[in-house]
């Protein structure tokens, strides 16, 4: 029985993969903030952050580790909480180390989110690594979770450049079954998991909106004021659908091609339309 330790499992996606290999029957070991209330049959937890030291325990006889844990705006603490977490895991004889970035990660990256990522990439640098840069996950949580409910109240979508930005979606039950035919595969390098169908911002948003049955309000906003006024939303405890630090990200969203990836692993993925009928 293969056994994969997890961290970021109280997260949306953590929490989802800790789901999917405990219905393989896989043995998971789950690294959390706080233990849930309710615990999956076969899965151990283990409380920890990424500002304290791992123990070995976490990784002993362990076959893989997939790393989805984020310290929130805090680079130094994702930079050596990641580092200790690897460290450990080679030291452990882990066959494969995972690492699930961003999609817009890159050397220039403007958001202290996307600079984390990209330096924590550079660690995952020997053979048998994978890095995982999936767009943005769709399901029931996360960032997408925060823009579905903001809709559900609001109409009001502030845009920038006509919102003609790329857009590029996976469904969380698709990205979860890549990872695994990465690991049945044994993939190794760096790897964009997305879907290739080519989808602007705004785009994405009216369909959002259509499954909910709402009409979107766009507004165009020049980029410094509108990271002025989420500056002056988020200091007074206004959350909207997208804070300063998914601003920055979306200033730099680019196109990327992902066949070639998708072919190698061997995944066909849900186009947006259809992951968000599957949520509706």
């Amino acid at each position: 029985m293969p056994i994969v330790v997890i961290t970021g499992a109280n997260g949306f996606l953590g929490s989802n993969l800790v789901k999917y290999f405990s219905r393989k029957d896989w043995k998971v070991r789950a690294l959390v903030h706080n233990e849930p209330k309710e615990k999956l049959q076969g899965v151990e937890y283990f409380s920890h952050n990424l500002s304290l030291n791992p123990e070995q325990k976490y990784f002993e006889g362990a076959d893989y580790f997939i790393h989805c844990a984020y310290a929130k705006n805090s680079v130094d603490i994702n930079i050596n909480g990641t580092t200790s977490l690897l460290e450990m895991s080679r030291k452990s004889g882990v066959k494969k180390n995972i690492f699930i970035s961003s999609i817009s990660s890159n050397e220039k990256a403007l958001s202290i989110y996307l600079k984390q990522k990209w330096a924590c990439e550079k660690l995952f640098n020997q053979p048998n690594d994978l890095v995982i840069r999936p767009g943005l996950i769709l399901g029931n949580g996360g960032l997408f979770g925060q823009m579905r409910d903001y809709l559900k109240k609001k109409s009001l979508i502030p845009i920038i450049s006509g919102g003609q930005q790329s857009m590029q979606t996976i469904w969380i039950e698709d990205l979860a079954q890549a990872i695994d035919n990465c690991i049945d595969k044994n993939i190794s390098g760096l790897l964009t998991i997305a879907s290739p169908e080519k989808l602007t911002y705004k785009q994405f948003y009216t369909n959002l909106c259509a499954t909910l049955n709402t009409k979107p309000a766009f507004v165009s906003v020049p980029f410094g004021l509108q990271y002025f006024l989420l500056s002056l939303t988020e200091t007074i405890g206004i959350k909207l659908a997208i804070s300063r630090e998914n601003l920055l990200g979306l200033k730099q969203l680019k196109y990327v091609d992902t066949t070639e990836n998708l072919k190698e692993i061997g995944i066909s993925l849900k186009e947006c339309q259809e992951s968000l009928k599957t949520l509706a």
